[in-house]
């Protein structure tokens, strides 16, 4: 129905608290005129209601579209915590219905794989509408069966209440582009919305999206409204925490999201200061997450992430500097020194290998002649967070080296001299930009006190 039929929110939410329950339904985008259902009896508007979300979950499911993707949460409990799930759903006028997941979850050996069911659904006519799931589906079933799916085959969980899922979702919000519900009786959030794609493609770019921005290696994300800023830790388990510090912070929520193609949803609405959140989008140059309006944004700790990384990234030497190309060369006949075999591959920040590894500047050598075979030696330094974006690096003449180093410098005594000298041109503060802002392997880092302007690789 068009929306210029559409009847005035206030009015709406009266008669409909009037009529069918306090706390049954709110109709934000609804598709039915005041002269539809305001001069019936309750049981019948609410017919009415339930026959036109029927009908939009079919037209949706018609051929030619994606059906529904359904947004689902369990309640779960303080110490039975469960991330969101992707479901897809085909509703026909038969009343059957085709779900699909690759969630966990899924039994008879379908873990993690793609899956479907067909079952029945029903529209019910309680309070208010109610979507039910009536029989039994592999994909959706599992989270309210009473047995744990976490432990041993048999064994009763919570009481018998299993994940404290539902299979009936009572109507809470009913509009153009998606279908808002809560479990009877565990009252999760539910979110049904149009898929655009395929299942499987809307799948796969969840799990490209989920890979880019929520890594096992970076967990840890600041989120500010510009004014104050808080922590989400663990975010690629999608069940996170979200407190004032990232170590033991004084108070912190557990909040559970489902991932999306561009983003992530969590399971209710939440707010830093007086902004309000419930979803996120990747930023155009894919730096951040914004919410819905704008005003919060989640950063990835990327900076904290390049203090404490111990993968060894080379520096691009096309951008040396003169004194730091002349150390270079210098480095590599001294290495010429100790073994004739031996070339400099490249010099950068890390962890060096061999005994006593040393965390900073890591010279890598080639340690054959047909350079297959690669060796390091280190001298340390203390790469430090000032703050967002500016990293502070610190060498004094009293840093240690690695063993390796001093073998080397056994055969070739000035290499240690010569390694030295290069990390003091290091010693400074930067603005640090990186190569990806959800897992940097590099960047470029700028000099404003101190250093030298030099990328990383």
């Amino acid at each position: 129905m068009k929306r210029d039929k559409i009847v005035k929110k206030i009015t709406n939410v009266m008669h409909f608290a009037l009529c069918i329950s306090a706390a049954s339904l709110l109709l934000t985008s609804c598709t039915f005129e005041q002269d539809d259902y305001f001069d019936e009896t309750a049981a019948l508007r609410v017919t009415h209601i339930n026959n036109s979300i029927k009908k939009q979950l079919v037209d949706q499911s018609a051929e030619g579209k994606y059906g529904w993707v359904i947004q689902y949460f369990v309640s779960g409990t303080d110490d039975y915590d469960f991330e969101g799930f992707n479901l897809f759903g085909r509703f026909y006028d038969d009343n059957k219905v085709t779900l699909a997941s690759n969630h966990r979850f899924l039994r008879n050996g379908n873990a993690n794989k793609y899956t479907e069911h067909t079952s029945t659904f029903k529209m019910l006519a309680e309070e208010g509408p109610v979507l039910s799931f009536d029989t039994w589906n592999d994909i959706l079933t599992v989270f309210e069966d009473p047995v744990d799916p976490t432990q041993a085959p048999g064994t009763i969980a919570n009481n018998g209440e299993g994940m404290f899922g539902d299979h009936n979702l009572v109507l809470s919000a009913f509009k153009d582009d998606e279908v808002l519900f809560r479990g009877e009786r565990h009252r999760a959030e539910i979110r049904f919305i149009p898929c655009d794609r395929p299942w499987t493609d809307y799948m796969a770019a969840v799990t490209e999206n989920k890979n880019h921005i929520a890594t096992s290696q970076l967990t840890s994300y600041y989120v500010t409204d510009g004014v104050d800023t808080l922590y989400f830790s663990g975010l690629n388990k999608g069940v996170f925490i979200y407190g004032e510090r990232l170590v033991d912070p004084l108070k912190k929520k557990t909040l559970s999201c489902v991932f999306t193609p561009q983003g992530f949803r969590i399971n209710h609405v939440d707010s830093i200061g007086d902004n309000a959140f419930h979803e996120f989008f990747l930023a155009e140059d894919k730096s951040k997450l914004l919410s819905e309006d704008g005003k919060t944004q989640v950063i990835a700790c990327w900076d904290q992430y390049i203090v404490d990384h111990t993968t060894i990234w080379p520096m691009d030497e096309s951008m040396f500097s003169t004194e730091q190309k002349t150390l270079f060369d210098q480095i590599n006949a001294a290495a010429k020194v100790f073994n004739t075999a031996w070339s400099l591959k490249s010099i950068g920040l890390g962890k060096s290998s061999g005994g006593n590894a040393v965390t900073g500047l890591v010279l890598t050598f080639y340690t054959n002649a047909d350079q297959t075979k690669t060796n390091t030696a280190g001298v340390a330094m203390t790469l430090s967070r000032t703050a967002y974006g500016k990293i502070q690096i610190t060498y004094s003449p009293e840093n240690k080296v690695d063993k390796n180093m001093e073998a080397i410098v056994k055969k070739s005594s000035n290499m240690e001299n010569l390694a030295r000298a290069f990390a003091a041109t290091l010693n400074g503060t930067y603005d640090v930009i990186p190569n990806d802002y959800f897992l940097p392997t590099g960047g470029q880092f700028t000099a404003i006190s101190g250093g030298t302007t030099f990328k990383l690789n």
